[in-house]
């Protein structure tokens, strides 16, 4: 394969003439014992869009979406090899390494930037957060599918969602996610718990649901995954579930409603005073809420009966 004639800009800035070598290298890895996936093929259809200047980050989107839009029903295994150009990428966007920092390091530097919850490190000792640091395989993070991966980094990762910003990989969210959910053990049998739910969440043999992923180890402490609120007839109590919906919206808790006491149109109000507007514009006022405060995802209608 022909050496292509272009500079390519470095993280830092710097310019160097395109290496084919380290493209194929990157490559080779990524694509290592998996069948049915060809090297070449990836890299023709990918140097056809590099251009003179192009940066390092640039290159290493093309190869990962040129190896996803390769992945069929044919080449499943191109997922992998997606997934994993994918993670490298990741890595280094996070650590400006391909090898990750230790837990506590991270859980410090986590601490110091307000993403991660302080008490984690009032609630582990460095001796605990050490060992189970020696716990922690970031090999798995190599065998996860690339919509796995696309999942955990639109999603599940923390992050700043203005400046696109990840903060972590996805070992070390299981690892966390453990050791919040397990921090009020008793310190003698605690470790045990945190080690078996990190090999099951991060084997895939359970699933959390997305306020435990996302929330468990950041500040808001979100441990909830659905709240139920009970909506009385009055309007204290209406505008009261309001305020407990934006509340619980904005820490990521899934809301279920039961609005099933509220009176139907044409209710007396106070003896006949007024008329009743009925239902559908509290059910909209509701819904109003969950937007407010949805960031940025999609809703679920309002249900007449949650329980």
């Amino acid at each position: 394969m022909s050496t292509l004639n272009i500079s390519v800009t470095k993280r830092h800035g710097a310019a160097e003439p395109f290496d084919l070598a380290k493209l194929e290298k990157v490559l080779y890895w990524a694509t290592d014992n998996l069948d049915n996936v060809s090297i070449s093929q990836v890299m023709m259809k990918s140097r056809i869009q590099f251009t003179d200047g192009i940066s390092t980050e640039t290159i290493h989107d093309v190869l990962t979406r040129t190896a996803s839009d390769l992945i069929s029903a044919e080449n499943p295994n191109y997922q992998y090899v997606a997934a994993r150009l994918a993670m490298f990428q990741l890595r280094k966007d996070v650590y400006g390494d391909f090898v990750p920092c230790s837990l506590l390091e991270q859980i410090k530097k986590g601490t110091d930037i307000g993403v991660y919850d302080k008490h984690i490190l009032r609630d582990y000792t460095e001796e605990e957060i050490n060992l189970l640091d020696t716990y922690i395989n970031h090999d798995l993070d190599m065998t996860l599918a690339y919509a796995a991966v696309k999942q955990l980094t639109g999603k599940y990762l923390v992050q700043n969602r203005v400046t696109k910003e990840i903060y972590e990989t996805p070992q070390f969210l299981y690892m966390l996610v453990s050791m919040c959910l397990f921090h009020m053990y008793p310190k003698d049998t605690r470790i045990g718990y945190v080690k078996r739910f990190y090999d099951a969440s991060s084997s895939g043999k359970i699933s959390l649901p997305t306020p435990i992923m996302a929330g468990v180890r950041t500040p808001s402490r979100q441990f909830s995954s659905c709240v139920l609120i009970d909506v009385d007839d009055s309007l204290d109590s209406i505008n009261a579930s309001a305020s407990s919906v934006v509340k619980y919206i904005s820490q990521r808790a899934g809301i279920g409603l039961n609005v099933g006491r509220i009176r139907a149109l044409g209710s007396p109000i106070r003896g006949g005073e007024a008329v009743h507007t009925g239902c559908i514009p509290f059910y909209k006022h509701f819904q109003s809420a969950v937007k407010s405060c949805s960031q940025g995802k999609h809703c679920a209608p309002i249900s007449r009966n949650a329980n």
